[in-house]
């Protein structure tokens, strides 16, 4: 979707370890040092696992759950997608090519509140100023749109830079946002295509609302 950063690392310093010298043998200390039992040495915690980190196996579970959403004749093409572009409130990332569709990449979050806040940064430099989507309207508008007769999320079409046609829309029941592209010649097409793009509701394709 048209929705990594680097880390420093720390540098110890090492401090060379020196030898005090030795008392001379034929002087005993002056007061032998008192018994006790000798420090245990410092125990070293175990390795943690950051609260954030995913536990093994659950992010090809959340791809095969995000798969099970796109329509059956997008999903053959898709692959694991680039997830660095988003926060680490995503739980998976597909990125798909259909035949005779257009480039389109799903992401799930791991609530309504990240995808909320995800969709709203990817619309941040898109000029919007319709509330409507179509090949009959000027490209820069922004609705909602219903599957099933529900309204379920947000669409919005606009220009990029590149001077594609993008769509991204929101399924709020889903935590998804989706976004596909094409040349601006395109459009119409685009926008044919994406009423059975799904994702999957369990119903079938979207509607303006």
């Amino acid at each position: 979707m048209a929705n990594g950063n680097s880390r420093g690392g720390l540098h110890g310093t090492v401090v060379p370890a020196t030898t005090p010298p030795s008392a001379p043998p034929s002087t005993p200390p002056s007061t032998p040092p008192s018994a006790g039992p000798s420090p245990a040495p410092p125990s070293t915690p175990p390795s943690a696992v950051p609260p954030t980190a995913p536990a093994p196996g659950s992010t090809r579970t959340a791809t095969a759950a995000l798969l099970e959403r796109v329509p059956d004749a997008i999903r053959p093409s898709c692959s694991d997608g680039d997830a660095s572009r988003f926060p680490p409130s995503v739980v998976a990332v597909v990125a798909c090519t259909p035949p005779g569709g257009f480039p389109v990449i799903y992401t799930r979050f791991v609530d309504g509140i990240s995808m909320s806040g995800a969709y709203d940064r990817l619309l941040g430099d898109a000029t919007i100023t319709h509330d409507a989507c179509g090949p009959s309207v000027p490209l820069d508008g922004r609705q909602r749109y219903k599957v099933g007769g529900k309204t379920v999320g947000d669409l919005a079409c606009y220009e990029s830079s590149d001077g594609d046609a993008y769509l991204t829309w929101s399924s709020e029941d889903l935590n998804i946002v989706a976004e596909a592209h094409a040349p601006l010649a395109s459009y119409g097409r685009l926008c044919a295509w994406w009423m059975t793009a799904g994702p999957l509701h369990g119903t079938g394709a979207g509607t303006a609302a």
